[in-house]
């Protein structure tokens, strides 16, 4: 994918005007390990989730819906980090 956006944190609409939809991407549980993700967006739903969107070297997609719980913030846990604090662009892998 094309990452021609600088913030990794969006709005619906926002990722929708660039052409990310978040209905494409795979919905997980856990980030698969054993293999790099590249960051692609964040896009915010209700106030307490963000649907965090990461893609592989194959071009898989995949969905990590996060819910904020208290002081935590949105932490991803397998990456321990919130997802305010990811970069378009990061690579993870596990």
């Amino acid at each position: 994918m094309r990452l021609d956006h600088e913030n990794y944190t969006m709005s619906f609409a926002q990722a929708r005007d660039i052409g990310i939809d978040y209905r494409d991407y795979q919905k997980v549980d856990c980030l698969p390990s054993g293999m790099p993700v590249t960051a692609i967006a964040g896009v915010w739903g209700e106030y307490v989730n963000i649907r965090c969107l990461f893609e592989d070297a194959d071009g898989n997609r995949y969905l990590r819906n996060i819910r904020r719980w208290g002081d935590a913030g949105y932490t991803i846990r397998e990456l321990d980090l919130d997802a305010k604090a990811i970069e378009v662009g990061q690579i993870f892998r596990l």
